[in-house]
């Protein structure tokens, strides 16, 4: 019998999918995002606002510095949550709290570096409590953000 399941091609096909549908979605919803709600894509080990390597995310502004997020990505799948940002806008400090489908619970804190108009490095670290692992998780992602 010809067996069609390879389990380190469909993990590669599925990196390469959720790498396709988050950038094909940050350029479509980003150009539109509503007034006080940014889109972005992020890459990287891991991102603070879902503990994924790839995703998409859109924030809404809540004021007084706190943004209210949801994020789809891979290997998390989705998450929600609320960030406080010392600037949003520039460099500073970002406390996150979310709830999520891989990670269950989880906080952190990153340094966010703005080096360009619409792009930040986040840096850092966090305690996740989730369906695979449960501990500290280093925080190191790419930001590529649309207004």
């Amino acid at each position: 019998m010809y067996r069609l399941h390879n389990p380190g091609a469909c993990q590669r096909l599925l990196i390469i999918l959720t790498l396709l549908i988050t950038c094909v979605a940050g350029a479509a919803f980003g150009e539109t995002a509503a007034p006080g709600r940014t889109t972005s894509v992020h890459a990287g080990f891991l991102d603070p606002n879902g503990v994924d390597v790839i995703g998409y995310s859109a924030e809404r502004d809540l004021g007084n510095n706190f943004y209210h997020f949801y994020t789809f990505g891979f290997p998390s799948l989705a998450a929600t949550g609320i960030t406080y940002y010392s600037n949003y806008n520039g460099s500073g400090l970002v406390a996150t709290v979310g709830v999520g489908i891989g990670s269950v619970a989880y906080t952190s804190l990153v340094y966010q570096l703005h080096f360009a108009e619409r792009h930040v490095i986040k840096l850092g670290g966090g305690y996740t409590t989730g369906v695979a692992y449960t501990g500290l998780y280093p925080a190191l992602s790419y930001e590529l953000r649309f207004k």
